[in-house]
Protein backbone atom coordinates (compact mmCIF):
# COMPACT_ATOMS: atom_id res chain seq x y z
CA UNK A 1 0.00 0.00 0.00
CA UNK A 2 1.14 3.68 -1.12
CA UNK A 3 1.93 5.64 2.55
CA UNK A 4 2.38 8.95 0.33
CA UNK A 5 2.04 10.55 -2.72
CA UNK A 6 4.44 13.22 -3.72
CA UNK A 7 5.07 15.46 -0.80
CA UNK A 8 5.64 19.08 -1.55
CA UNK A 9 5.64 19.91 2.51
CA UNK A 10 6.28 19.08 5.97
CA UNK A 11 3.35 19.79 8.62
CA UNK A 12 3.41 19.58 12.22
CA UNK A 13 0.41 18.77 14.15
CA UNK A 14 0.14 22.66 14.96
CA UNK A 15 0.42 23.51 11.38
CA UNK A 16 -1.47 20.98 9.87
CA UNK A 17 -4.16 22.27 12.55
CA UNK A 18 -4.12 25.94 11.60
CA UNK A 19 -4.40 24.53 8.11
CA UNK A 20 -7.71 23.19 9.09
CA UNK A 21 -8.67 25.80 10.88
CA UNK A 22 -8.36 27.87 7.55
CA UNK A 23 -10.51 25.70 5.37
CA UNK A 24 -14.09 26.14 4.91
CA UNK A 25 -17.00 25.18 6.90
CA UNK A 26 -19.40 25.04 3.79
CA UNK A 27 -19.10 24.84 0.24
CA UNK A 28 -22.22 24.16 -1.64
CA UNK A 29 -22.32 20.66 -4.55
CA UNK A 30 -18.72 19.49 -2.89
CA UNK A 31 -19.86 15.83 -2.63
CA UNK A 32 -19.07 14.32 -6.29
CA UNK A 33 -15.43 15.49 -5.92
CA UNK A 34 -15.24 14.16 -2.31
CA UNK A 35 -16.56 10.77 -3.73
CA UNK A 36 -13.87 11.02 -6.34
CA UNK A 37 -10.98 11.71 -4.21
CA UNK A 38 -12.22 8.60 -1.97
CA UNK A 39 -12.29 6.62 -5.24
CA UNK A 40 -8.68 7.80 -6.01
CA UNK A 41 -7.55 6.92 -2.99
CA UNK A 42 -9.05 3.67 -3.40
CA UNK A 43 -7.29 3.02 -6.35
CA UNK A 44 -4.06 4.24 -5.06
CA UNK A 45 -4.56 1.07 -2.20
CA UNK A 46 -4.01 4.55 0.35
CA UNK A 47 -7.63 2.79 1.69
CA UNK A 48 -9.33 -0.06 1.27
CA UNK A 49 -13.06 -1.56 1.37
CA UNK A 50 -13.90 -5.06 3.13
CA UNK A 51 -11.85 -7.12 5.59
CA UNK A 52 -13.81 -5.10 8.55
CA UNK A 53 -17.03 -4.20 9.83
CA UNK A 54 -18.19 -1.07 9.32
CA UNK A 55 -21.17 0.83 10.60
CA UNK A 56 -22.73 3.98 9.48
CA UNK A 57 -24.93 5.84 11.41
CA UNK A 58 -26.97 9.07 10.90
CA UNK A 59 -30.11 11.04 12.76
CA UNK A 60 -31.04 13.80 14.37
CA UNK A 61 -30.73 13.13 17.96
CA UNK A 62 -28.63 10.24 19.77
CA UNK A 63 -26.13 9.58 17.28
CA UNK A 64 -23.00 10.13 18.88
CA UNK A 65 -24.66 8.21 21.44
CA UNK A 66 -25.21 4.67 19.50
CA UNK A 67 -21.75 5.23 18.34
CA UNK A 68 -20.58 5.61 21.64
CA UNK A 69 -22.63 2.42 22.67
CA UNK A 70 -21.14 0.45 20.07
CA UNK A 71 -17.61 1.77 20.62
CA UNK A 72 -18.20 0.29 23.88
CA UNK A 73 -19.07 -3.22 22.26
CA UNK A 74 -16.51 -3.56 20.48
CA UNK A 75 -13.96 -3.14 22.97
CA UNK A 76 -15.43 -5.18 25.46
CA UNK A 77 -15.11 -7.97 22.55
CA UNK A 78 -11.49 -7.15 22.33
CA UNK A 79 -11.57 -5.59 19.26
CA UNK A 80 -9.59 -2.50 17.71
CA UNK A 81 -12.19 -0.43 16.80
CA UNK A 82 -12.29 3.36 14.31
CA UNK A 83 -14.95 5.70 15.69
CA UNK A 84 -14.83 9.15 13.58
CA UNK A 85 -17.12 11.44 15.56
CA UNK A 86 -18.38 15.16 15.80
CA UNK A 87 -18.47 18.01 16.87
CA UNK A 88 -15.54 17.61 19.22
CA UNK A 89 -15.44 19.24 22.93
CA UNK A 90 -12.07 20.17 23.63
CA UNK A 91 -9.39 18.41 21.00
CA UNK A 92 -10.29 17.98 17.44
CA UNK A 93 -8.69 14.58 17.95
CA UNK A 94 -11.62 13.70 19.99
CA UNK A 95 -13.35 13.31 16.53
CA UNK A 96 -10.83 9.68 15.41
CA UNK A 97 -10.16 7.63 17.98
CA UNK A 98 -8.86 3.82 18.65
CA UNK A 99 -11.34 3.07 21.14
CA UNK A 100 -10.61 5.60 23.63
CA UNK A 101 -7.62 6.58 22.66
CA UNK A 102 -6.89 9.81 20.14
CA UNK A 103 -5.18 9.21 17.08
CA UNK A 104 -1.85 11.41 18.43
CA UNK A 105 -0.32 14.32 17.05
CA UNK A 106 2.45 12.92 15.43
CA UNK A 107 -0.33 10.82 13.33
CA UNK A 108 -2.55 13.49 12.65
CA UNK A 109 -0.08 15.10 10.97
CA UNK A 110 1.40 12.26 8.88
CA UNK A 111 -2.23 11.29 8.14
CA UNK A 112 -2.82 15.14 6.70
CA UNK A 113 0.74 15.01 4.56
CA UNK A 114 -0.67 11.82 2.96
CA UNK A 115 -3.72 13.44 2.19
CA UNK A 116 -2.79 16.83 1.33
CA UNK A 117 -0.23 14.84 -0.94
CA UNK A 118 -2.86 12.68 -3.09
CA UNK A 119 -5.29 15.89 -3.13
CA UNK A 120 -3.24 17.88 -5.37
CA UNK A 121 -2.42 15.13 -7.33
CA UNK A 122 -5.85 14.02 -7.60
CA UNK A 123 -6.79 17.52 -8.72
CA UNK A 124 -4.22 17.79 -11.30
CA UNK A 125 -4.85 14.78 -12.81
CA UNK A 126 -8.47 14.81 -13.10
CA UNK A 127 -11.70 16.60 -14.27
CA UNK A 128 -11.99 17.91 -9.91
CA UNK A 129 -9.08 20.92 -10.07
CA UNK A 130 -11.82 22.78 -8.39
CA UNK A 131 -12.54 20.23 -5.59
CA UNK A 132 -12.11 22.04 -1.95
CA UNK A 133 -12.43 19.75 0.32
CA UNK A 134 -14.07 21.44 3.61
CA UNK A 135 -13.13 21.01 7.14
CA UNK A 136 -15.29 18.02 8.01
CA UNK A 137 -14.18 16.39 4.66
CA UNK A 138 -10.55 16.54 5.35
CA UNK A 139 -11.26 15.12 9.21
CA UNK A 140 -13.24 11.96 7.49
CA UNK A 141 -10.20 11.56 4.73
CA UNK A 142 -7.63 11.97 7.61
CA UNK A 143 -9.62 9.62 9.43
CA UNK A 144 -10.09 7.08 6.73
CA UNK A 145 -6.25 7.22 6.40
CA UNK A 146 -5.39 6.61 9.68
CA UNK A 147 -7.84 3.50 10.68
CA UNK A 148 -6.56 1.69 7.22
CA UNK A 149 -2.95 2.36 8.59
CA UNK A 150 -3.90 1.21 12.10
CA UNK A 151 -5.63 -2.09 10.47
CA UNK A 152 -8.94 -2.02 12.64
CA UNK A 153 -11.14 -4.27 12.81
CA UNK A 154 -14.28 -2.27 12.54
CA UNK A 155 -15.39 1.11 11.88
CA UNK A 156 -17.58 3.42 13.07
CA UNK A 157 -18.40 6.81 11.12
CA UNK A 158 -21.04 8.92 12.45
CA UNK A 159 -21.96 11.26 10.01
CA UNK A 160 -21.89 15.13 10.52
CA UNK A 161 -24.87 16.57 8.21
CA UNK A 162 -27.86 15.26 7.11
CA UNK A 163 -26.51 11.79 5.10
CA UNK A 164 -27.15 11.57 1.43
CA UNK A 165 -24.17 14.13 0.71
CA UNK A 166 -22.14 14.00 4.05
CA UNK A 167 -18.43 13.29 3.36
CA UNK A 168 -18.79 9.73 5.11
CA UNK A 169 -21.39 8.45 2.67
CA UNK A 170 -18.66 8.08 -0.37
CA UNK A 171 -18.34 5.08 1.88
CA UNK A 172 -18.69 1.59 -0.34
CA UNK A 173 -19.02 -1.05 1.65
CA UNK A 174 -21.33 -0.95 5.01
CA UNK A 175 -22.14 -3.68 7.47
CA UNK A 176 -25.18 -2.27 8.65
CA UNK A 177 -26.24 1.17 8.93
CA UNK A 178 -28.02 3.20 11.73
CA UNK A 179 -30.83 6.15 11.43
CA UNK A 180 -31.58 8.11 14.80
CA UNK A 181 -34.31 9.72 16.13
CA UNK A 182 -35.34 12.46 13.18
CA UNK A 183 -36.01 15.80 13.91
CA UNK A 184 -36.26 19.68 13.08
CA UNK A 185 -32.64 20.97 13.11
CA UNK A 186 -30.24 22.51 10.09
CA UNK A 187 -33.85 22.60 8.24
CA UNK A 188 -32.25 25.23 5.89
CA UNK A 189 -29.80 22.70 4.56
CA UNK A 190 -31.51 19.15 4.81
CA UNK A 191 -35.41 20.52 4.61
CA UNK A 192 -38.26 21.98 6.25
CA UNK A 193 -40.54 19.12 6.96
CA UNK A 194 -39.78 15.56 8.62
CA UNK A 195 -40.05 14.01 5.54
CA UNK A 196 -37.67 16.17 3.95
CA UNK A 197 -35.04 15.55 6.64
CA UNK A 198 -36.00 11.54 6.89
CA UNK A 199 -35.33 11.26 3.09
CA UNK A 200 -31.63 12.81 3.25
CA UNK A 201 -31.03 10.66 6.22
CA UNK A 202 -32.31 7.50 4.40
CA UNK A 203 -29.32 8.29 1.94
CA UNK A 204 -26.99 6.24 4.07
CA UNK A 205 -29.04 3.10 3.20
CA UNK A 206 -27.15 0.75 0.72
CA UNK A 207 -28.72 -2.13 -1.22
CA UNK A 208 -28.90 -5.42 0.42
CA UNK A 209 -27.57 -3.90 3.81
CA UNK A 210 -29.06 -4.30 7.12
CA UNK A 211 -31.01 -1.00 8.11
CA UNK A 212 -31.80 -0.40 11.79
CA UNK A 213 -33.98 2.71 12.83
CA UNK A 214 -36.29 3.69 15.86
CA UNK A 215 -40.10 3.49 15.99
CA UNK A 216 -40.39 7.39 16.68
CA UNK A 217 -41.52 9.74 14.33
CA UNK A 218 -44.62 7.82 11.53
CA UNK A 219 -43.63 10.31 8.58
CA UNK A 220 -40.19 9.52 9.31
CA UNK A 221 -40.37 6.14 9.51
CA UNK A 222 -42.70 5.81 6.56
CA UNK A 223 -40.05 7.52 4.36
CA UNK A 224 -37.00 5.57 5.52
CA UNK A 225 -39.30 2.28 5.31
CA UNK A 226 -40.07 2.67 1.61
CA UNK A 227 -36.51 3.54 0.93
CA UNK A 228 -35.22 0.32 3.11
CA UNK A 229 -37.78 -1.42 0.93
CA UNK A 230 -36.56 -0.27 -2.75
CA UNK A 231 -33.11 -0.86 -1.73
CA UNK A 232 -33.81 -4.52 -0.88
CA UNK A 233 -32.27 -4.02 2.77
CA UNK A 234 -33.77 -5.23 5.53
CA UNK A 235 -35.39 -3.69 7.93
CA UNK A 236 -35.38 -3.66 12.14
CA UNK A 237 -37.33 -1.17 13.87
CA UNK A 238 -36.57 -1.00 17.94
CA UNK A 239 -39.36 0.53 20.33
CA UNK A 240 -38.48 3.83 21.53
CA UNK A 241 -37.46 4.89 24.92
CA UNK A 242 -41.16 5.31 25.90
CA UNK A 243 -41.97 1.73 24.40
CA UNK A 244 -39.13 -0.04 26.56
CA UNK A 245 -39.83 -1.59 29.89
CA UNK A 246 -37.28 0.16 32.41
CA UNK A 247 -36.66 0.68 36.43
CA UNK A 248 -34.93 3.04 37.67
CA UNK A 249 -32.24 2.03 40.05
CA UNK A 250 -29.79 3.77 42.33
CA UNK A 251 -27.09 4.20 39.61
CA UNK A 252 -28.64 3.78 36.04
CA UNK A 253 -31.58 2.14 34.28
CA UNK A 254 -32.39 -1.56 33.75
CA UNK A 255 -33.99 -2.30 30.48
CA UNK A 256 -35.54 -4.66 28.78
CA UNK A 257 -35.23 -5.63 24.42
CA UNK A 258 -36.22 -8.06 22.68
CA UNK A 259 -32.77 -9.86 21.32
CA UNK A 260 -32.20 -11.40 17.95
CA UNK A 261 -30.57 -14.08 19.81
CA UNK A 262 -31.51 -14.04 23.55
CA UNK A 263 -34.90 -13.63 23.58
CA UNK A 264 -36.00 -10.71 26.33
CA UNK A 265 -32.89 -9.77 27.33
CA UNK A 266 -31.89 -7.57 30.45
CA UNK A 267 -29.30 -4.56 30.01
CA UNK A 268 -28.21 -1.66 32.52
CA UNK A 269 -27.24 1.87 31.14
CA UNK A 270 -25.64 4.21 33.95
CA UNK A 271 -27.01 7.42 34.95
CA UNK A 272 -30.82 8.79 34.35
CA UNK A 273 -30.81 9.74 30.64
CA UNK A 274 -34.22 7.95 29.71
CA UNK A 275 -33.21 8.69 26.03
CA UNK A 276 -30.37 6.48 26.13
CA UNK A 277 -32.20 2.94 26.72
CA UNK A 278 -33.64 4.01 23.13
CA UNK A 279 -29.79 4.49 21.58
CA UNK A 280 -28.85 1.36 23.34
CA UNK A 281 -31.67 -0.53 21.89
CA UNK A 282 -30.04 0.65 18.13
CA UNK A 283 -26.84 -0.11 18.97
CA UNK A 284 -27.57 -3.82 20.32
CA UNK A 285 -29.54 -4.05 17.43
CA UNK A 286 -26.75 -3.00 14.90
CA UNK A 287 -24.26 -5.07 16.62
CA UNK A 288 -26.51 -8.25 16.27
CA UNK A 289 -27.08 -7.07 12.54
CA UNK A 290 -23.49 -7.14 11.89
CA UNK A 291 -22.06 -10.14 13.66
CA UNK A 292 -23.52 -13.77 14.65
CA UNK A 293 -24.00 -14.88 18.16
CA UNK A 294 -21.05 -17.07 18.18
CA UNK A 295 -19.32 -13.59 17.61
CA UNK A 296 -21.17 -11.92 19.95
CA UNK A 297 -21.18 -12.93 23.46
CA UNK A 298 -24.05 -11.68 25.63
CA UNK A 299 -21.28 -10.73 28.56
CA UNK A 300 -19.94 -8.58 26.29
CA UNK A 301 -23.10 -6.91 24.90
CA UNK A 302 -23.93 -6.46 28.72
CA UNK A 303 -20.42 -4.58 29.72
CA UNK A 304 -19.89 -2.63 26.63
CA UNK A 305 -23.61 -1.07 27.38
CA UNK A 306 -22.75 -0.24 31.10
CA UNK A 307 -19.62 0.62 30.49
CA UNK A 308 -20.35 3.41 27.99
CA UNK A 309 -19.42 6.71 28.33
CA UNK A 310 -20.55 9.80 26.52
CA UNK A 311 -18.62 13.15 27.30
CA UNK A 312 -21.49 16.04 27.59
CA UNK A 313 -24.44 13.81 27.25
CA UNK A 314 -26.28 13.64 30.20
CA UNK A 315 -22.49 13.44 31.78
CA UNK A 316 -22.63 13.71 36.02
CA UNK A 317 -19.09 16.11 35.77
CA UNK A 318 -19.86 16.47 39.46
CA UNK A 319 -22.33 15.60 42.34
CA UNK A 320 -25.47 16.63 41.11
CA UNK A 321 -23.56 18.30 38.30
CA UNK A 322 -24.91 17.42 35.38
CA UNK A 323 -23.52 18.54 31.69
CA UNK A 324 -25.76 17.85 28.50
CA UNK A 325 -25.20 19.09 24.83
CA UNK A 326 -29.17 18.83 24.10
CA UNK A 327 -29.03 21.64 21.25
CA UNK A 328 -32.86 21.29 19.30
CA UNK A 329 -36.00 20.94 20.88
CA UNK A 330 -36.04 17.08 20.28
CA UNK A 331 -32.79 17.16 22.30
CA UNK A 332 -34.16 19.52 25.08
CA UNK A 333 -37.53 17.26 25.71
CA UNK A 334 -35.32 14.10 25.89
CA UNK A 335 -33.79 16.40 28.39
CA UNK A 336 -36.49 17.40 30.58
CA UNK A 337 -37.89 13.82 30.56
CA UNK A 338 -34.42 12.42 32.23
CA UNK A 339 -34.91 15.26 34.42
CA UNK A 340 -38.38 14.10 35.64
CA UNK A 341 -36.76 10.66 36.80
CA UNK A 342 -33.66 12.51 38.36
CA UNK A 343 -34.69 12.16 42.15
CA UNK A 344 -34.18 15.73 43.25
CA UNK A 345 -35.41 17.01 46.98
CA UNK A 346 -34.19 20.33 46.46
CA UNK A 347 -34.37 22.93 43.54
CA UNK A 348 -32.77 22.78 40.19
CA UNK A 349 -31.04 25.30 38.38
CA UNK A 350 -29.79 25.63 34.70
CA UNK A 351 -27.27 27.26 32.39
CA UNK A 352 -28.43 27.65 29.27
CA UNK A 353 -26.42 29.04 26.09
CA UNK A 354 -27.38 28.36 22.44
CA UNK A 355 -25.92 29.49 18.85
CA UNK A 356 -27.42 31.54 16.67
CA UNK A 357 -29.00 29.06 13.93
CA UNK A 358 -31.04 27.37 16.99
CA UNK A 359 -34.56 27.17 18.43
CA UNK A 360 -33.92 28.87 21.12
CA UNK A 361 -37.01 30.69 21.91
CA UNK A 362 -39.02 27.08 21.72
CA UNK A 363 -36.25 25.29 23.69
CA UNK A 364 -36.40 27.74 26.83
CA UNK A 365 -39.86 27.92 26.50
CA UNK A 366 -40.54 24.16 26.81
CA UNK A 367 -38.06 24.06 29.76
CA UNK A 368 -40.05 27.04 31.68
CA UNK A 369 -43.29 24.87 30.66
CA UNK A 370 -41.97 21.80 32.66
CA UNK A 371 -41.94 23.57 36.07
CA UNK A 372 -39.03 21.55 36.16
CA UNK A 373 -36.63 24.52 37.11
CA UNK A 374 -36.64 27.08 39.63
CA UNK A 375 -33.61 29.08 37.81
CA UNK A 376 -32.64 29.63 34.71
CA UNK A 377 -29.29 31.51 33.95
CA UNK A 378 -29.15 32.34 30.17
CA UNK A 379 -25.00 33.16 29.49
CA UNK A 380 -23.09 33.85 26.24
CA UNK A 381 -20.52 31.37 24.61
CA UNK A 382 -17.32 32.59 22.66
CA UNK A 383 -17.27 32.27 18.69
CA UNK A 384 -19.15 33.82 15.52
CA UNK A 385 -22.33 31.33 15.82
CA UNK A 386 -22.77 32.42 19.39
CA UNK A 387 -25.53 34.69 20.46
CA UNK A 388 -24.88 37.97 21.40
CA UNK A 389 -25.66 39.91 25.03
CA UNK A 390 -28.56 41.77 23.47
CA UNK A 391 -30.08 38.51 21.64
CA UNK A 392 -30.05 36.72 25.20
CA UNK A 393 -31.30 39.53 26.92
CA UNK A 394 -34.53 39.54 24.74
CA UNK A 395 -34.54 35.34 25.25
CA UNK A 396 -35.35 36.23 29.09
CA UNK A 397 -39.02 37.57 28.63
CA UNK A 398 -39.61 33.83 27.22
CA UNK A 399 -39.20 32.82 31.08
CA UNK A 400 -40.60 35.73 32.48
CA UNK A 401 -43.80 35.71 30.60
CA UNK A 402 -43.85 32.27 32.33
CA UNK A 403 -42.92 33.03 35.33
CA UNK A 404 -39.97 31.72 35.61
CA UNK A 405 -37.01 33.66 37.19
CA UNK A 406 -34.24 34.23 34.55
CA UNK A 407 -30.93 36.56 34.54
CA UNK A 408 -28.20 36.65 32.34
CA UNK A 409 -24.65 36.59 33.10
CA UNK A 410 -21.67 38.37 31.96
CA UNK A 411 -19.32 35.45 31.28
CA UNK A 412 -19.85 31.98 31.52
CA UNK A 413 -17.22 31.10 34.11
CA UNK A 414 -18.76 33.59 36.46
CA UNK A 415 -21.99 31.86 35.92
CA UNK A 416 -20.81 28.50 36.79
CA UNK A 417 -18.42 29.09 39.79
CA UNK A 418 -21.54 31.09 41.36
CA UNK A 419 -24.19 28.33 40.78
CA UNK A 420 -21.71 25.55 41.68
CA UNK A 421 -20.55 26.75 44.58
CA UNK A 422 -24.01 27.91 45.84
CA UNK A 423 -25.19 24.23 45.43
CA UNK A 424 -26.78 21.87 48.21
CA UNK A 425 -26.12 17.99 48.47
CA UNK A 426 -30.27 18.12 47.14
CA UNK A 427 -29.82 20.64 44.33
CA UNK A 428 -29.22 19.32 40.93
CA UNK A 429 -27.71 22.15 38.11
CA UNK A 430 -27.80 21.09 34.67
CA UNK A 431 -25.94 22.96 31.96
CA UNK A 432 -27.12 22.68 28.45
CA UNK A 433 -28.15 24.14 25.19
CA UNK A 434 -25.19 23.47 22.88
CA UNK A 435 -22.33 21.13 22.60
CA UNK A 436 -19.84 24.43 21.87
CA UNK A 437 -21.00 25.27 25.33
CA UNK A 438 -20.21 22.60 27.03
CA UNK A 439 -16.90 22.00 25.21
CA UNK A 440 -16.13 25.54 26.05
CA UNK A 441 -16.95 25.03 29.82
CA UNK A 442 -15.09 21.77 29.99
CA UNK A 443 -12.09 23.38 28.71
CA UNK A 444 -12.64 26.23 31.24
CA UNK A 445 -12.87 23.69 34.19
CA UNK A 446 -10.27 21.12 33.32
Amino acid sequence: MSSKGSVTKTYSYEQAVSYLDSVPRFVDKRFEGAKAFYEYLKDKGVITEGGRKVFHVAGTNGKGSVCAFLKSMHMAMGKRVGVFTSPHLIDLRERITIGDVMITKEDLADAFMTVMSYLEEFKSSTPYSDYVPVYFDWLFFIAAVYFEREKTDAIIWETGLGGRYDATNVIGYKSVTVITEIGMDHMEILGDSIDKIASEKAGIIRRGTPVITVDRDPLALDVISSVAKSMGSPLTVVPNASGITKKMNDKGIDFSYKSHYYNNATLEVVGHAVYQTENAALAVTAMEAAYSADELPFECVYEGIKNMHHPGRMEEVAPGVFFDGAHNTDGIGALLESVRHDGCRGLRYMIFSAVGDKQADIELAMVAESGLFDKVCLVPISGARGRSHDELSKLLTVLTDRQIYGELAGDLRTAYDSYRQGLREEDRLYVCGSLYLIGELKEMIM
